[in-house]
């Protein structure tokens, strides 16, 4: 999986993106929770949970200022939303 995302972000006091929220094949997702955050070759991957313990990693790409939706809860063995 490797969609394009809109995403709802907060700039925190050391400048880094923080997702508030998400736009998915036409449903808004609230983040309920950051899980880890890493850097690998200019894009920045979050792990957040959204409600009813949903998984999804969530990458922020550096040269385009892209979001992308890497993984969603069925790439982590949980049940996929209903869209």
């Amino acid at each position: 999986m490797n969609e394009i995302i809109e995403v709802e972000t907060r700039v925190q006091s050391d400048g880094t993106l923080r997702p508030k929220a998400f736009r998915w094949r036409g449903r808004r997702y609230g983040i309920t929770s950051m899980g880890r955050r890493w850097r690998h070759e200019g894009i920045e991957h979050v792990l957040v949970m959204a409600p009813e313990g949903m998984p999804f990693e969530l990458a922020y790409m550096h040269a385009d200022g892209t979001w992308r939706l890497l993984r969603a809860p069925a790439d982590f063995g949980s049940r996929t939303p209903t869209v």
